[in-house]
């Protein structure tokens, strides 16, 4: 049967369309390569499936409930031009989220999905489905959704299907990285870029944060911390990053013994821009060749990615400085962002050597990408398995290279795991795992295991990081708020810990849930590690959920997000998610329906959002004379 379904699904139209089914679980997923239009997937107990002309024919067995839920995904670049259908009611996918997230809901028989080239499929189901076209968006999830719901009772039934190539193709992007729509800022030829040059190196001194620090009687040390805060607040001089605590507020003390807020801005050298463009290399009007000056805008670091994944914001500093070097474009944008008051590099893409020689400090993440994960707790190892374990520690050995480095403050454990799914994984895997015949072992509810399970955890990685570097922080998991909301993770945690970090996303701070979080974790500092508000109408780049009307508003939102972080007295530090705006046709290892925020401080032009940055001066400015009260 599994062979029948990896060839099922092919259209000509042309050249052939072939839609591929993959098993993950009991979901079928079928999904479009060549087109990249869609995901469609069919949940519902088992499945079987065969194939007629124009028509895939399903047959349903053992349904574990009273309907069969297909699901469609549309990728964000739909927002370009892209339009729903469903029967005879259609619509535009909308650039801003609206307030409803349901574009369409009701019973029909056929819906369609276009492109900006008219590119058109078209799937016809039987009587009585019912359809919500949905925006993903609602719940930061950069797709648009089809929901299909067909009846129980519909034991057998046929999904029929016609797919319309495009006449011709638009170009996605201009040769500069922009797309087709105006916006302000956008750039029409590369003189511009040349004159930016001259034109941005006064903008970024008229920010002058120092200055105006100096000025208003406040001096930075040579890590960035507040001088004279030390000596007035009693804190210790240890030569590294440390925390403290004194009366209500817990400090980040920098190696000179000084308070350091921790302004933080993620993907510092970059990544975020790099986009895929097999398979539809003609959506561009414009890509660097691979040779030559621009053979920097490619992935070359990663062999499988070096003919894939481009970055039009590398081609657009070769233009416009000659060339493109990873740790030179780093210290430049350095010097940048400490003119707006960020006065280190968030996660994800540090740049150690330009750090270094700009005396900037950072942050590092566990380099744990290679260790065997359990399959369905994201980024999740097994703690209970000797062999991981081993893997673990050989991983943390790389650490011990940068144990005396001052300007080092610590390590994220890793990114957004999902401690929530233990409960129910761990006991659906087979024996062959540790952890299952630990919980066989243990006679234990999954609840009570799971305990186990987070302590072992943190304990294995705990004890090999300490014996490997005494001096630097363990920041954390980087969770989701939806995770970190959990007593007993936080309990356990906190005891391994130095620091508790969230990837905290909000419109407005929830200052309960943030309470809660501190109490129990025993009273560990935070860093709010990721955040950031998106203009999507003033940028080359869509709309996120938490999206502002100019960048200016989006400055602003900025400063009451760290405002309010800095006045718990428990938040010790910040990260701006990203440096640079996401690529216009979607990160590079998400493929086309990857992220494509206006995340950026600079364009993919390399322009600053000028009325942001005016905006978070402000905001730093008052954080740090704060703390030299």
């Amino acid at each position: 049967m599994r062979k029948t379904l990896v060839t099922l699904l092919t259209l000509a139209c042309g050249a052939a369309l072939a839609f591929e089914a993959k098993f993950e679980g009991e979901k079928v997923v079928f999904e479009c390569p060549v087109a990249g239009t869609f995901r469609l997937k069919c949940q519902t107990g088992k499945v079987k499936l065969a194939a007629s002309d124009g028509a895939v024919d399903f047959a349903v067995t053992e349904a574990k409930s009273n309907q069969m839920l297909l699901s469609m995904l549309v990728p964000p670049n739909f927002i370009q031009g892209g339009a729903w259908r469903v029967d005879a009611q259609e619509g535009a996918f909308p650039f801003a989220l609206g307030l409803d997230e349901k574009l369409f809901k009701g019973n029909g028989r056929e819906i369609s999905v276009k492109d900006v080239n008219g590119e058109t499929l078209t799937l016809g189901f039987p009587v009585g489905t019912y359809f919500e076209v949905q925006d993903n968006r609602k719940w930061n999830w950069n797709t648009f959704e089809y929901r299909i719901f067909l009846p129980a009772e519909t034991k057998e039934w046929q999904m029929t299907y016609a797919f319309i190539p495009a006449r011709g193709r638009k170009k996605l992007l201009d040769k500069f990285g922009q797309t087709p729509r105006d916006f302000p800022g956008k750039i029409t030829d590369e003189a511009e870029l040349k004159a930016d040059v001259a034109a941005e190196k006064k903008f970024y001194r008229s920010l002058d944060f120092a200055g105006r620090l100096a000025r208003a009687g406040v001096r930075l040390d040579a890590f960035g911390g507040v001088e004279g805060t030390g000596r007035k607040l009693g804190l210790k001089k240890t030569g590294f990053f440390h925390l403290e605590k004194h009366g209500a507020r817990h400090y980040l003390v920098d190696p000179a013994g000084n308070a350091f807020f921790h302004l933080g801005v993620c993907v510092f050298g970059g990544g975020d821009d790099l986009t895929d463009v097999t398979g539809r290399e003609d959506a561009f009007e414009w890509i660097p060749p691979h040779e030559g000056p621009f053979t920097a805008a490619w992935k070359t670091d990663e062999p499988y990615w070096s003919t894939r994944a481009v970055s039009h914001y590398r081609a657009n500093l070769v233009r416009k400085f000659g060339s493109y070097e990873w740790t030179d474009t780093a210290k430049r944008n350095i010097a940048r962002v400490r003119q707006a008051g960020f006065n280190s590099m968030g996660a994800f893409g540090e740049v150690p050597a330009a750090a270094r020689a700009a005396s900037f400090p950072y942050v590092r993440q566990f380099p744990f990408w290679g260790i065997k994960k359990i399959p369905t707790v994201r980024g999740m190892f097994d703690p209970f398995d000797a062999e991981t374990v081993k893997s673990v520690e050989q991983a943390l050995d790389a650490v011990r290279a940068d144990s005396e480095d001052h300007l080092l403050i610590g390590y994220f454990l890793d990114n957004e795991q999902a401690f929530e799914a233990i409960v129910r994984a761990v006991p659906a895997l087979d024996d062959s795992w540790a952890a299952k015949r630990a919980f066989t072992a243990s006679g234990k509810s999954a609840e009570a295991f799971a305990e186990n399970f987070i302590e072992k955890y943190y304990s294995v990685i705990e004890k090999a990081f300490r014996a490997r570097d005494p001096n630097h922080l363990l920041l954390g998991n980087r969770w989701m708020p939806s995770t970190a909301d959990n007593e007993t993770l936080c309990r356990i945690a906190g005891k391994h810990l130095d620091a508790i970090s969230v990837n905290y996303y909000t419109r407005e701070i929830d200052r309960a849930f943030v309470q809660r979080v501190h109490k129990w974790s025993g009273g560990l500092p935070q860093i709010w590690s990721e955040f950031f508000y998106s203009a999507g109408r003033e940028s080359n780049v869509g709309p996120f959920t938490f999206d502002v009307p100019t960048q200016r508003e989006r400055g602003k939102a900025y400063g009451r997000y760290v405002t309010e972080a800095a006045k718990l007295g428990f938040v010790v530090g910040v990260e701006w998610f990203t440096l640079i705006d996401q690529a216009a046709t979607g990160r590079y290892f998400q493929g086309v329906g990857g992220e494509s925020y206006n995340t950026g401080l600079l364009s993919v032009t390399d322009r600053p959002y000028r009325d942001l940055w005016e905006e978070m001066v402000k905001a730093n400015l008052a954080l740090i004379k704060g703390f030299a009260r």
